[in-house]
């Protein structure tokens, strides 16, 4: 039986949109809540699909990456969808126990909320 286990992580960055409303192009930052979610089938005598201190070092690692960092100098668009995307990706080519893969990656910051799933 396929089961789904989701962690929150947090971080800071600052930004700036050249392309759209005038506010935006002035640099400026958000908190981001990030939520992190892997599916998979409980295969381990513990019960779980893979244990939460592990989880939290793999995903955490890709999230703590972008902490009070100027996002525009590491992705080419900065929007919650663009870092969801990127994290999605990341977070995806780590190494998780046979059999656990990401199923999602939500951002929030301030308002906004952007998610990608597999």
């Amino acid at each position: 039986m396929s089961v789904a286990v989701t962690e929150l992580f947090t971080f800071e960055a600052a930004h700036r949109i050249e392309d759209s409303r005038p506010e935006y192009a002035n640099v400026h930052g958000h908190s981001h809540e990030v939520l992190v979610t892997v599916e998979g089938d409980v295969t381990t005598p513990q019960g779980w699909l893979i244990e939460q201190a592990d989880f939290r070092k793999i995903a955490g690692y890709h999230v703590s990456k972008l902490d009070h960092c100027y996002l525009n100098e590491i992705l080419e668009k900065v929007t919650a969808e663009a870092i969801a995307r990127h994290l999605f990706h990341c977070i995806s080519r780590s190494d998780f126990p046979h059999g656990v893969s990401v199923k999602s990656v939500e951002v929030r910051k301030t308002t906004t909320r952007a998610k990608v799933s597999a």
